[in-house]
């Protein structure tokens, strides 16, 4: 599953590799401006400011994501009027950032200073892997609210929901994409960045809806899902691209 994952986010990547480079450009830009901030003043409103930006272009990129993951053309123009649809999303996910930010900085030290070290070590522990689960989660967050239209607070439930049933998938993705954050940081955040990393999200959570969607349409659910035939369009368009063809095209 994760080669069929990794694979198909590349190829779609790679299709919109100039549109995601600017993105990752401008995600770059916005949190070199806030560390500069932070080192100056410690970020204030205008570092609060700039959070919710941060927000509101991941949220609009990952509208362009979905898109992307569905062969749809990804169109610049998209990426500002994506922006209105996901306005409350930003705003979400800034409050979430700016609570953890707290915690880890404020609450967790609080803990380990306590009389009972074991109490407050084992507070600490809890509260950093709830901030853990809660980031590996939202890696679904942006596909089932885009792809089944919900509100922000049940698509955050379903995230939940997603994450706990497809526990070893969900950690592998996460740990991928902390991989490829990790890599980033040597390119300054231009590859493979953040937009690319989110369009692999996407794929990942397209691909999860299709098995629920098919278990949902069968009278007695089966065991073992056969992927081969729900994901059979994809595997024809990822078998017909060899790797040479992708990136030497000329060649044959």
């Amino acid at each position: 599953m994760i080669t069929f994952l990794l694979r198909k986010s590349f190829l779609h990547c790679w299709d919109n590799l100039y549109t995601l480079l600017c993105v990752n450009l401008c995600l770059a830009l916005l949190m070199a401006l806030y560390i500069h901030l932070s080192s100056l003043q410690g970020g204030g409103y205008l570092g609060i400011v700039i959070i919710y930006l941060f927000n509101l272009l991941i949220g609009a990129t990952s509208v362009a994501a979905r898109r992307i993951s569905d062969y749809e053309l990804l169109e610049v123009r998209l990426l500002f009027l994506a922006a209105r649809t996901v306005w409350k999303d930003a705003l979400f996910f800034s409050a979430c950032c700016v609570l953890q930010g707290t915690a880890l900085s404020s609450i967790i030290p609080f803990y380990l200073t306590l009389g009972s070290r074991l109490a407050g070590l084992f507070l600490a522990m809890l509260l950093f892997l709830a901030c853990a689960a809660w980031w590996v989660a939202m890696i679904y967050y942006y596909p089932v609210r885009l792809r089944l239209n919900l509100p922000v607070f049940k698509a955050a439930r379903w995230a939940f929901l997603l994450f706990s049933d497809n526990l070893s998938l969900s950690l592998a993705i996460f740990l991928l994409s902390a991989a490829s954050l990790a890599l980033s940081l040597v390119t300054t955040m231009l590859l493979p960045g953040i937009s690319l990393m989110l369009v692999f999200h996407q794929v990942a959570g397209r691909t999860l809806l299709r098995k629920y969607s098919y278990l949902e349409s069968q009278p007695q659910p089966r065991k073992n899902i056969p992927w081969n035939l729900l994901l059979k369009d994809d595997l024809a368009v990822i078998s017909g691209r060899s790797l040479k063809a992708i990136i030497l095209p000329w060649k044959e």
